[in-house]
């Protein structure tokens, strides 16, 4: 490091005599090159070695910013629809000085001009107050939005949404909402029938239907207790298997199948909601690894009310007799009911057809893995008897046709990974996802013919994440459009990419909220790096605008590391978190381990059995890498993760010397405290002697095993109030290590705060501590300010 400076002038004053002799034109702009390097170069040696900033650079982000509204992504519109006559979309859009707090808007299809329809905050008296169980359901749902969170279309003219416990009709000729429920109970996951004339809802835990022309109520099931639910969808299904409805009405109307689970048998967790206010005791049944699920079962039941039929759907041997209900979908018979199980061990997915008149359930098609399946997204049953499926079943995902007969036929080539299904006409269908890279997400046409097979068109341009929603007739689209520089954009198109209206451009101008931070902005760089066995991992790298040449700057490395979640992709949001750190100094590194979803089920299947291994094998390469880039001081390196990540922090502190620092938040400790659908996937079950029990897996997936070597400063976060990842893990953790004398871990706990932090409040302090934890065990030495 001593001869440093000198080196770096004399590989400076180089390029000045060769440019010099092949073009004599250009000198001064050479020369000026030289001496701002040499200025550079200076200034650095002159920096500490770590050199990172209390402040953030100009134009740069704080913790503060990155939380508060008006929201950096600028207007955000969701739950997008098409009306009816075609001529106008609805959104829910968030405020300007609440991005959370949504309204109900319309836009012009022609025009893009935009009108408020319904106000959030007009039709309640107070403030919303939420029950626990909408709570527990928008947590499930990753919901973080508040005011009008959902709303359907009845008939031509009429828009219904729920608020604040009851539901609410808007009609659009007259400008005017009306109240369709108005009860002391809270009512969730209304749904409106196909042709308009019924809304049913779930209150207390009992299924409900309203004729909205007479506005008749009949409750349509019965025998609800603190166990026994019906109509709603268990814990676990919500969480882990993105089930979140527990009834489904028939297109004509007329019948509703609904599920009836039973809870009693599910271990309790005493929960202490720890508030300002005081203390309470949330006795929530969470089903713990290995231990026993909710019990489900299947009825039928007429919208004008009556008996209901119950169908068992766990008697069936070799699904075994605990199983999970998938997913459930009516034919366009509106007899036949298409309903998906799947064995505890994920290892088998049946799809069955049930007559809803006689109770008789038929096998129709299995699905099956060495490892464990994905369960597609949908089901969409065809006229023919048949259904349109999407499965991994050749690595990537496909969309196949399985007709009456059970015959399957893909609707989609292999090199496609067909995330999604949009839509689809007699001869074409338009999917989202990918061909070259998972970085990017894309539109794509794929149509049919014996003559020419399959040919797929890529519908969209540009890299980024490309996102869809179709009309009927898949004759035209909504597309949404964000890359690293662009928050995302809304546009209307017809159906072979050409652009109509705007209704959202976003455009990064004067006006925009993000417009003070636009000199600062980071667009990171992307790369890959090989895993020990030639696997392909993507990275993201963001440097801090600041750099100088020769420094060495400290670097943090956000990770996550688990199954289903994808970190690198092009993107403006998710990122405000690493551009506010790198401008305050650090380097920023995220890598996607063996194991991210997004890049095929093989990629995904090296964690099978090996959580704790095979992410910790593949950060390591990637910490590697990052330590030995010339801007990096491989001396100063930390982590942080939520959730999955906060465990992958913990690992990568404990079973590497890489790193001097980690911010864990969340973190699963010891796998047999989380819950069985997503533990038992990937890990089996915890019981020595069962059949679905793997020597090891859960042993060296836990935290616990390599606790000695958690020795560097280790910054712990958790709500008290999370139901996801029970506050239990960190109590378990801070006991284990006081326990060992262990003196480096510092607590920050959050009461009243669940998985997913909702209060601005404390989204900006967690973030605070997060940057002022790394700038003081990063960079330590006074006076490595700005």
């Amino acid at each position: 490091m001593k001869n440093w400076l000198p080196s770096l002038l004399l590989s400076a004053a180089l390029p000045l005599s060769l440019a010099g002799c092949q073009n004599s034109e250009k000198p001064s702009a050479t020369l000026q090159e030289a001496v701002e390097q040499s200025q550079q170069a200076v200034e650095a040696e002159q920096r500490p070695k770590n050199y990172i900033r209390k402040t953030p650079v100009s134009g740069g982000l704080t913790p503060e910013r990155i939380n508060s509204s008006p929201s950096l992504s600028g207007p955000t519109l969701s739950g997008v629809q098409i009306a009816p006559n075609g001529q106008f979309v609805t959104v829910l859009q968030g405020r300007e000085d609440d991005a959370a707090q949504q309204d109900l808007w319309a836009y012009d299809l022609e025009t893009g001009e935009g009108r408020l329809l319904v106000s959030s905050t007009d039709l309640l008296e107070g403030p919303e107050v939420l029950s626990e169980g909408e709570k527990n359901r928008r947590e499930r749902a990753r919901e973080y939005g508040k005011g009008i969170v959902s709303y359907s279309w009845v008939g031509e003219s009429l828009l219904l949404f729920p608020l604040g416990g009851d539901i609410y009709l808007y009609d659009l000729e007259t400008k005017e909402s009306r109240q369709v429920t108005a009860t002391k109970g809270f009512e969730t996951d209304p749904k409106v029938s196909r042709d308009g004339s019924k809304v049913a809802y779930v209150r207390g835990n009992e299924l409900y239907v309203k004729d909205l022309g007479t506005g008749l109520e009949r409750q349509l099931s019965d025998g609800a207790t603190e166990t026994l639910r019906n109509a709603t969808a268990s814990f676990v299904v919500q969480e882990e298997l993105d089930r979140d409805t527990g009834y489904w009405m028939s297109g004509d109307a007329k019948m509703i199948a609904y599920t009836q689970i039973d809870e009693s048998a599910i271990e309790i967790e005493n929960r202490l909601d720890f508030g300002v206010d005081g203390v309470a005791n949330i006795a929530q049944r969470y089903p713990f690894a290995g231990t026993d699920n909710a019990t489900v079962k299947l009825g039928f039941v007429s919208t004008r009310g009556g008996k209901t039929r119950w169908v068992a759907l766990d008697d069936d041997g070799d699904l075994g007799d605990d199983i999970y209900l998938t997913r459930v979908a009516w034919a366009p018979d509106n007899r036949t009911v298409f309903v998906g199980v799947l064995a505890r061990d994920h290892k088998l997915h049946r799809i069955y057809k049930i007559d809803s008149q006689t109770g008789e359930k038929t096998p129709f098609y299995d699905e099956t893995s060495s490892t464990w399946l994905n369960i597609g997204p949908s089901m969409q049953p065809t006229s023919d008897g048949g259904m349109i499926w999407s499965a991994q079943r050749n690595n990537f995902r496909q969309i196949f046709n399985v007709d009456a007969e059970g015959e399957i036929r893909p609707l989609t080539p292999e090199n496609l990974n067909a995330n999604t299904l949009l839509c689809r006409t007699d001869d074409a269908l338009f999917v989202s996802g990918w061909t070259e890279t998972p970085v990017s997400n894309h539109i794509f046409k794929v149509t049919q013919s014996e003559e020419s097979g399959q040919n797929v068109e890529q519908i969209t341009e540009g890299d980024g994440q490309h996102s869809a929603r179709f009309n009927n007739d898949c004759s035209r689209y909504l597309g949404s459009f964000t890359n690293d520089d662009r928050p995302s954009t809304l546009r209307a198109f017809q159906s072979d990419g050409t652009p109509l209206a705007w209704l959202n451009e976003n455009t990064l101008d004067e006006n925009h909220p993000y417009a003070p931070y636009l000199d600062a902005h980071i667009n990171p760089e992307y790369g890959q790096l090989d895993a020990a066995d030639g696997t392909k991992m993507d990275y993201m790298l963001f440097k801090p605008t600041d750099l100088k040449a020769g420094e060495k700057r400290p670097a943090v490395t956000i990770v996550y590391g688990g199954p289903g979640v994808q970190r690198v992709r092009r993107g403006f949001n998710r990122k405000q978190l690493a551009n506010m750190l790198a401008h305050h100094g650090f380097v920023v590194f995220m890598l996607d381990n063996r194991g991210a979803t997004n890049r095929g089920k093989d990629f995904e299947d090296h964690l099978y059995r090996a959580m704790g291994q095979t992410e910790v094998e593949d950060q390591t390469v990637g910490a590697q890498w990052l330590a030995n880039q010339p801007f990096v001081d491989p001396e100063k390196m930390g982590v942080y993760g939520w959730s999955y990540g906060g465990y992958m922090t913990l690992h990568m502190l404990a079973q590497t010397d890489l790193y001097t620092s980690g911010v864990s938040g969340a973190p699963v400790t010891d796998w047999s405290l989380y819950d069985t659908a997503y533990t038992e996937r990937y890990l089996g079950v915890p019981t020595p002697g069962s059949e679905n029990y793997t020597q090891g897996a859960y042993e060296n997936g836990s935290v616990f095993k390599y606790i000695d070597g958690l020795t560097e400063p280790v910054l712990l976060i958790h709500g008290m109030a999370d139901d996801n990842v029970v506050f239990r893990h960190s109590i378990k953790l801070m006991d284990a290590m006081q326990k060992k004398n262990m003196h480096n871990l510092r607590i920050q706990t959050y009461p009243g705060e669940k998985h997913g932090f909702r209060q601005t409040e404390n989204r900006i302090h967690r973030d605070r501590q997060i940057l002022e934890f790394f700038s003081e065990t990063l960079a330590p030495q006074e006076g490595s300010s700005n």
